[in-house]
């Protein structure tokens, strides 16, 4: 296979398992292959194994395993994993926006769901906390949350306790997300007032949600096109560093 026509099999691969994922939420088709490809300690018996959605196209699942062994893409995952180590909060919510999740919550449940409870939401899995630091950050929270009143002040609020133990940036709430920062609730009163208020209030936060949604969404999108162009001229380099060394020295006239 000529070099140009290595490339472009492989950009094609990439693309199509890409599209594999669109949707929020989902992890990407490409993170499940490489999850399959790591659980054998053997790549030559992870080529022999491929996943259900390269049953029968051999060829690029060789391709892809090749691709995962390379030098180029070695790199790229110390990268990555250099990142990641970075978040102060490992959480459980996919590329999910918290807002979202606080959102689906809300109408799953038929109320309202506060930051301290999302925050456990969003940082748990099977029951357990996806990072000794967010534990820690949400123990914080009730301990805060348990704390009597001085007489004469009033309560601290889930909105306070959360900025109080994680922080706060303008225009961000870490735990929720970006956008304007939920006002807290200072009275019970089932009045209309109060009710109708509540109303705009979820109505601002669907519409929040959506449009943090289709942000994050976008935002993912530009990550993995960022990732897989850095991936595909890499692999170009090293397939056209081959093809020379497979061709060797030029040759004088």
């Amino acid at each position: 296979m000529e070099t140009d026509d290595m490339f472009l099999q492989f950009e094609e691969n990439l693309d199509n398992i890409a599209r594999g994922s669109s949707s929020v939420g989902d992890n990407t088709a490409i993170a499940d292959c490489h999850r399959h490809f790591k659980k054998y300690s053997d790549p030559e018996e992870a080529r022999a194994n491929p996943p259900n959605a390269f049953v029968g196209r051999d060829e690029d699942w060789h391709f892809l395993c090749d691709h995962y062994i390379s030098r180029a893409f070695q790199e790229q995952s110390r990268t990555n994993k250099a990142a990641r180590q970075k978040q102060p909060y490992n959480h459980s919510s996919g590329f999910k926006s918290f807002l979202q999740r606080q959102h689906e919550l809300a109408e799953r449940r038929g109320q309202p769901v506060d930051r301290v409870e999302l925050f456990w939401e969003t940082h748990v899995r099977a029951g357990i906390f996806v990072s000794q630091a967010a534990e820690d950050a949400h123990n914080q929270m009730l301990e805060l949350q348990s704390q009597p009143t001085p007489e004469g002040s009033q309560p601290l609020f889930e909105d306070e306790i959360c900025d109080q133990v994680l922080g706060r940036r303008p225009g961000y709430s870490k735990g929720l997300g970006w956008g304007p920062k939920p006002k807290a609730r200072r009275t019970a009163s089932a009045s209309s007032s109060s009710t109708s208020s509540s109303q705009s209030t979820q109505k601002e936060i669907e519409l929040q949600a959506k449009l943090h949604e289709a942000l994050e969404w976008i935002e993912v999108q530009d990550r993995n096109h960022q990732a897989l162009a850095s991936q595909v001229e890499a692999m170009k380099k090293m397939i056209e560093d081959l093809t020379r060394a497979q061709q060797g020295p030029p040759h004088d006239p």
